[in-house]
């Protein structure tokens, strides 16, 4: 049971911290690079890693242990890059609809790089829950809206994708570690990266100055609040694939995030629009509502 409540966990702090990441990326940035926030995210994963070093200890490790794991942050970094330019087109519990395709490509790794059967009610499920993001693209009226909606479509995949890959590499080169160990060389690879990025991205640097000078004390509360909740969720989620079934967990802390996310959709943009930014129009709830439902009957199905 302990690996279901971390998956909540998990849920709940990526709910919450979708509306923060579409604020911070429509509101404070502007959807002008929003990715220069990694210039705050580097330090904060690092010092983390340096807590846990100090209060948690660490365990000797393989070179190669060592080397797949900070991977497995770089990869994380890497995908927060798509991540971050598909919320310029989408809202946060239309994105929590395509964090349903995670489990799906985590069953067809499985498949290609463990020799793991796929069923038939695992097939359908594929296709119940690919036909989610389709209803969102086409609840769209103009044209416009539906090439947008396509390229966010695409940088989620993408961002799915890659965040499969990081999951794999943490949970298969864990082995007779602790998790803190594990997770200390993820925040490593994962601050590290993000420094790295930051550096060499000249737009990215101009822009976080702009925004500094600007916006210093909405940008550092909205910013650390974020890093603080991702990482909680990651946290929460990468000791419950350790502890339960990579793909299961990943089944039941995408569906309880969707759920959570969709409901605080409608009660934030309600009581504060400025945060929850979605649209509260008949025909988008409809439809998003339907791909929630379809999602989750989806993931239900992978099981």
């Amino acid at each position: 049971m302990t690996w279901i409540i971390l998956c909540i966990v998990a849920a709940s702090a990526w709910a919450i911290g979708a509306f923060i990441d579409n604020y911070i990326a429509d509101v404070i940035f502007k959807n002008k690079t929003p990715q220069a926030l990694k210039a705050i995210n580097g330090p904060f994963y690092l010092l983390i890693a340096g807590a846990i070093a100090l209060f948690a200890g660490l365990e000797a490790t393989e070179p190669l242990q060592i080397a797949m794991l900070m991977l497995s942050g770089a990869l994380s970094s890497v995908g927060s890059i798509p991540y971050y330019n598909a919320l310029k087109h989408e809202e946060a519990t239309g994105a929590a609809i395509y964090y349903q395709l995670i489990p799906v490509f985590y069953l067809v790794a499985d498949w290609i790089f463990f020799r793991q059967q796929i069923s038939g009610q695992q097939i359908l499920g594929f296709f119940i829950i690919f036909a989610a993001p389709v209803i969102v693209i086409f609840s769209r009226k103009r044209p416009k809206s539906r090439r947008n909606e396509m390229a966010a479509a695409l940088l989620f995949i993408l961002y799915a994708i890659i965040t499969v890959a990081s999951g794999l590499f943490s949970t298969h080169f864990s082995y007779n570690i602790s998790f803190f160990t594990m997770f200390f060389w993820y925040l490593i690879g994962r601050g590290c990266c993000d420094v790295i990025l930051f550096a060499i991205n000249g737009s990215w640097r101009e822009r976080f100055q702009y925004i500094w000078r600007r916006k210093r004390k909405q940008f550092l509360l909205s910013a650390i609040t974020d890093q603080a909740l991702h990482t909680v969720a990651e946290f929460a989620y990468r000791a419950a694939m350790i502890l339960g079934v990579a793909a299961l967990a990943s089944v039941v802390a995408n569906t309880a995030e969707l759920i959570i996310t969709f409901v605080l959709g409608i009660i934030l943009s309600i009581i504060w629009p400025k945060f929850g930014r979605e649209q509260i129009h008949r025909h988008i709830i409809i439809a998003h509502l339907l791909a929630t439902v379809l999602a989750v009957i989806g993931v239900i199905i992978l099981q």
